[in-house]
């Protein structure tokens, strides 16, 4: 309270005429049952009332005020604080406005009120506003903005690691503190708050790892000429997309999520590939053989497949039990680095060749590996018909193949001596052999299948 405003009311209250003074003092002070005049909500002024009356307009106004939430330039969520589920404390607020200008003595009264007339008297609004309805609100858009953070690769052609890229993400609970406080200042547009998270592999980690010894490695062979080329060039796209990564001890590296999507916008094209145990044209067809040469590098260098599908069939380019089907972005190729060492894949086609290392500084566990046939099945046959054959032609679209039950065995020896035995069983189902035929072919009249043969003359 400053001097001056303290000497006039000292004047007003111990004046010559004392009936003067106190009806004065009167006509300061709030009424009874009534808020204080000039008082203000959230910058507006509170108004006629009294303090119970007051909070709950207020309240009922602030809830019903919509608001804009916005992400940059983009409006993310426009809504109101009751939509949000927000509450407001009605009776800390009615409490807060019957206190101006009836607490403390008599010059403290008539000081605050004469304040609150002057418009410098504001009381807060006490607002809540619960993180779920919130988070629901803004899923769409959180899932749509949230973006990980993605650690730096070796560049094998120079030597040197690439930019990492941090993760930007949507922070709610900031975002919910943000409406509450603006809700309180009377604001309707409210920025949604983001933070950032830089990724383990920065730059500088990548830069110092040693990459200088073998850890393990895995070769295939591919087609690349003719008609071969579309596939070679899936390849080589998908062996770019792994080369280069790095996996942090104890880290887990998705082989989806370095190659990305198989679409022509991602550097794929059209070549056969295996769809529900047929084969049929698709882009990015041959991305399954570079998954499937990483798999086999990990497996055999003691690495843990934390997640892997075999194919539905045998493939020419890979022993049973080695290979792992890779459908974008459900079926996926997952590895873990059980060393106490980084590791950085290095991957290249070149001219028929894949070749898959995973190169760090230190040695890795002795692997011994076996595989046996536990199962075999024979195939079936599907007889598509086709107006366009004349009798007698048949047409072999797809050779059958029979499936197999494998059990492998993985014996990781450690360097303190100690062995993990590991035995898993992968199934390939047979594949059908399918024959298009003309119209009403007697099925009989077709050679027998593998095995069909001595039942037919034996039922004969």
């Amino acid at each position: 309270m400053n001097f001056l405003l303290r000497g006039a009311l000292a004047v007003l209250v111990t004046g010559a005429a004392a009936l003067a003074a106190s009806a004065a003092c009167r006509s300061l002070l709030p009424a009874e049952n009534a808020v204080a005049k000039g008082v203000r909500i959230g910058g507006a002024e509170a108004g006629p009332g009294s303090p119970r009356e007051v909070a709950e307009k207020q309240a009922r106004a602030l809830l019903d005020r919509r608001v804009t939430l916005v992400l940059g330039e983009d409006v993310a969520l426009e809504t109101s604080l009751a939509e949000l589920g927000a509450t407001v404390d009605e009776e800390r607020l009615a409490a807060r406005l019957s206190s101006v200008g009836r607490e403390g003595d008599l010059f403290t009264r008539l000081a605050d009120a004469l304040t609150a007339r002057r418009g410098d008297v504001s009381v807060p609004v006490f607002v809540t506003l619960p993180i779920e309805p919130l988070a629901a609100a803004l899923e769409r858009r959180k899932d749509e903005a949230d973006t990980p953070p993605r650690g730096a690769r070796l560049d094998f052609a120079t030597g040197k690691p690439t930019p990492h890229v941090a993760g930007k993400y949507l922070d709610l609970y900031a975002a919910a503190s943000a409406i509450e406080r603006a809700a309180q200042n009377g604001e309707t547009r409210v920025p949604v708050p983001t933070f950032e998270i830089l990724p383990d592999a920065s730059s500088e980690v990548v830069a110092s790892i040693d990459v200088s010894h073998v850890v393990t490695k895995y070769e295939t062979r591919f087609g690349y000429l003719g008609g071969q080329a579309n596939r070679a060039q899936n390849v080589a796209r998908a062996a770019a997309g792994i080369d280069g990564i790095v996996l942090l001890p104890g880290e887990i590296k998705s082989f989806n999520t370095e190659v990305g999507a198989r679409t022509k916008e991602n550097g794929f094209t059209t070549a056969p590939e295996i769809f529900k145990g047929e084969m049929r044209e698709g882009i990015g067809g041959g991305t399954c053989q570079v998954a499937s040469t990483l798999h086999a590098a990990a497996y055999l260098g003691g690495f843990e497949i934390t997640e892997r599908i075999n194919h539905s069939r045998p493939s020419g380019y890979i022993p049973m039990g080695l290979d792992a089907t890779v459908v974008y972005p459900h079926v996926d190729l997952k590895l873990k680095n059980p060393y106490t060492f980084p590791v950085v894949v290095h991957a290249v086609a070149d001219k028929g060749i894949l070749t898959i290392e995973i190169r760090g500084s230190g040695t890795p566990a002795e692997v011994e590996w076996s595989s046996a046939t536990i199962g075999v099945s024979p195939y079936k046959r599907k007889i598509e018909e086709s107006a366009y054959l004349t009798e007698g032609h048949v047409v072999l679209k797809q050779k059958g193949i029979r499936g197999y039950q494998i059990k492998k065995t993985r014996v990781v020896k450690s360097d303190d001596g100690r062995a993990r035995v590991e035995e898993k069983t992968d199934v390939y189902p047979p594949t059908f052999e399918i024959l298009i035929v003309p119209p009403g072919l007697d099925p009989a009249t077709l050679p027998p299948l593998p095995g069909e043969e001595a039942q037919r003359q034996s039922s004969g």
